[in-house]
């Protein structure tokens, strides 16, 4: 005969359940604070029917972003962005690491083509452009890239696909220094390089040969910042050996695949187009 036996279970104690309001108020003040960096004004009304919420709780959570210096108020209604969303982005803005965010890209487009890539960034206070990351393929390469070093902005693919989108002012700066090329001293071409930068802003890219790389092919995709500036561009150098006429449709679409993706991150909202 068997013997029942009284099993006595414990219940776990019931974990408060977390409330929706708490997450759902932070979720609705990043909401807020993006329609902000959509446009710099908004009413309270504009603003809850843009976030489908009631005009009570879209006043709210303007007074919470108000409460943090994230928001301002002119009094009749009309609400700016604060000095702390100002800070916050500033700092965020100046910390932002492009290299953080184009070194995985580079790898991948040097592991799918087997061709050097580079990140250009301009240096806009000299006028001048560097390398400020690369990714270069296994195979020995014939010629030696070096980042972290400022070049003019006549010379090279990557130099002249930022350049292309720059004030009337700098060009001019640019074309008066007319400063030699950073490989071999030659003197720069001053009309040729004028001539070519509006067949680059309509074609949205920058091919050269032997320029910035003795023997190679450079392409370049520009990217912009979130004044809509340019500010770098993605970069391919293929030897001319190996170039194809067929390879630059090909890239430019790779390129202008990065580029815009690191346009993005860096919270432009500038439409850059390619055409043929």
């Amino acid at each position: 005969m068997s013997t029942a036996r009284a099993i006595s279970v414990t219940k776990s104690p019931v974990k408060k359940k977390q409330s929706s309001d708490d997450t759902g108020t932070v979720s609705r003040i990043l909401q807020v604070l993006q329609c902000f960096s959509e446009q710099p004004e908004w009413r309270v009304g504009l603003l809850a029917q843009r976030l489908k919420l009631p005009r009570s709780t879209a006043h709210r959570l303007l007074n919470l972003c108000r409460a943090q210096g994230f928001v301002e108020s002119d009094g009749v209604g009309v609400y700016r962005p604060g000095l702390g969303l100002y800070r916050l982005a500033g700092r965020l803005s100046f910390q932002m690491p492009i290299r953080r965010i184009a070194a995985p890209l580079l790898t991948e487009f040097t592991q799918h083509f087997s061709e050097a890539s580079l990140l250009t960034v301009l240096e806009r206070t000299a006028l001048k452009v560097f390398f400020a990351a690369k990714a270069e393929p296994s195979a020995p390469m014939r010629y030696v890239i070096e980042t972290n070093t400022l070049a003019p902005l006549g010379w090279g693919a990557s130099a002249r696909a930022i350049l292309a989108f720059m004030s009337e002012a700098d060009i001019a700066e640019v074309a008066r220094r007319a400063e030699p090329s950073p490989v071999d001293g030659r003197p720069l071409d001053v009309k040729e390089l004028l001539k070519s930068l509006p067949k680059i802003r309509t074609k949205g890219y920058a091919i050269t040969r032997n320029q910035r790389t003795p023997e190679g092919v450079g392409i370049a995709v520009p990217f912009f910042d979130a004044a809509g500036e340019v500010a770098g561009n993605v970069c391919v150098t293929v030897p001319v050996f190996r170039f194809k006429p067929r390879d630059e449709p090909v890239f430019v679409k790779a390129l202008a695949e990065m580029a815009a993706k690191i346009s993005d991150a860096l919270g432009s909202e500038r439409v850059h187009t390619i055409s043929d």
